[in-house]
C-alpha cells in the first residue's frame, strides 16, 4: 500500500463514523482530513486540493448528493474522484450518485479490506489520470514551440530578405525605403513577441504569473508580423479570471489567431476581452475565407481542441462561421465567486 499513500478528505456528519475511517486509513499512512459538514468540505478541498473524497450521503443542511454537484460545477475541483459513504440501512440511490459525479460506493459498517482497496484502485486511476493530463499538456507546448520557432525563422527570413531588397534598390529607388523599413521593424517587433511567447512555452510558470494584459499583445505583434490584415485588440482592464481560466483564454486565443493567419486570407482580424456583472467574454473575429463547420473532419482548425479546453473550465465555445463570410468565436466563462 506505500505506493499508494494518497491524500484523502473524508466527509461524514457522524464523528464516530469519522473516526473509524480515519483509524482504517492512517494505518496505512494514507494523510487523512475529516469534516462532518459539507460547507467545510468545499472550503478544504478549496485549500488543499485532496487526492479522492470519501463522502457521506445523508448530511443536514446540504447532503452529499449537493455537495458532490458543487465540487464537479467547479473547474478547479471538478477533477477529483468522489467515493459516497452510505449505511446498510439507508437508501443510497446509486443512479442519482453516479449521474452527480459519484465514481463509488462504500457501505457501513466498514470493511477493511473493501475500504483499502477501493482506495487504492481510485488512487491509481486518479494518478494515471494526472499523468495522462501532464503528458497532453507537454505535448500541447511541444506542439506550440515548434510552431512559434517556425514562425520566428519565417519571420526573420522575410525581414532579411526585405532588407536585402532594400539595399539593392536604396539607389534607384529611394521612395521605396521608408515603407520597407517600416515594414521590417514590424517583422522584427512581432519576431521579438514570437520569442517572448516561445519563453512561456518552455517556462509554463511564466505562463500563470502573467497576466492576459501582457499575453495577449505578444500574440497580436505576432500575428500582425505574419499577416497583412488590420489587427483590433481591446481589453477590459477589470476583468478578473482565475489562474486557470486565464491559461484558457490564452491558449484559445493563441489557436484561433494562428488559424486565422494560416488560414484565413483575412483583411480584418478583432480580439476584444470584456465583462459583464455574471462572466467574461472573449470575441476574435476575421472577415475571411470562413468555412463549413458541418463538413469539417472533428478537430479540424483546432476546434476540437479549443472546445476541449474551454470545457476544462466550465465553459462555453461558440464558433459562427460559413464559407466566404468569415469566422467568430466566442468564448464565454461563468464567474463562479
Amino acid at each position: 500500500m506505500d505506493d499508494f499513500i494518497g491524500d484523502i478528505l473524508i466527509v461524514d456528519d457522524n464523528t464516530a463514523n469519522l473516526q473509524t475511517l480515519s483509524a482504517i486509513l492512517k494505518e496505512h499512512k494514507h494523510k487523512v482530513r475529516a469534516v462532518t459538514t459539507g460547507q467545510m468540505a468545499l472550503i478544504v478541498a478549496h485549500t488543499a486540493t485532496p487526492e479522492l473524497i470519501l463522502l457521506d450521503v445523508n448530511m443536514p443542511e446540504m447532503n452529499g448528493y449537493e455537495v458532490c454537484q458543487r465540487l464537479k460545477a467547479d473547474p478547479a475541483l471538478h477533477h477529483i474522484p468522489v467515493v459516497f459513504i452510505s449505511a446498510l440501512d439507508e437508501t443510497l440511490d446509486k443512479i442519482k450518485a453516479f449521474r452527480v459525479g459519484g465514481v463509488d460506493y462504500i457501505t457501513k459498517p466498514f470493511q477493511i479490506e473493501e475500504v483499502l482497496v477501493r482506495v487504492e484502485n481510485h488512487l491509481k486511476l486518479y494518478r494515471l489520470y494526472q499523468q495522462s493530463q501532464e503528458m497532453a499538456a507537454l505535448e500541447e507546448r511541444q506542439r506550440i514551440a515548434r510552431d512559434l520557432h517556425d514562425a520566428v525563422n519565417q519571420t526573420l527570413f522575410s525581414a532579411s530578405m526585405m532588407a536585402e531588397t532594400l539595399l539593392l534598390t536604396a539607389d534607384s529607388d529611394p521612395a521605396k525605403i521608408k515603407p520597407g523599413l517600416e515594414r521590417i521593424h514590424q517583422l522584427t517587433q512581432g519576431a521579438l513577441a514570437e520569442m517572448r511567447t516561445l519563453l512561456f512555452e518552455l517556462r509554463p510558470d511564466a505562463l500563470m504569473n502573467a497576466d492576459l494584459a501582457t499575453l495577449l499583445p505578444y500574440l497580436v505583434d505576432s500575428a500582425i508580423a505574419r499577416t497583412k490584415a488590420h489587427v483590433e485588440f481591446s481589453l477590459d482592464g477589470d476583468v478578473e479570471l482565475t489562474s486557470e481560466a486565464k491559461v484558457v483564454f490564452y491558449r484559445i486565443a493563441q489557436e484561433a489567431l494562428n488559424n486565422i493567419v494560416k488560414h484565413a486570407h483575412a483583411t480584418e482580424i478583432a480580439i476584444g476581452i470584456y465583462q459583464t456583472a455574471t462572466e467574461v467574454v472573449m470575441r476574435i473575429a476575421d472577415d475571411g475565407v470562413g468555412f463549413d463547420a458541418g463538413q469539417l473532419p472533428p478537430g479540424h482548425f483546432g476546434l476540437g481542441i479549443m472546445q476541449e479546453r474551454a470545457h476544462m473550465i466550465g465553459a462555453e465555445l461558440e464558433v459562427d462561421t460559413a464559407p466566404e463570410q468569415g469566422t467568430t468565436i466566442v468564448l464565454h466563462w461563468k464567474r463562479w465567486h
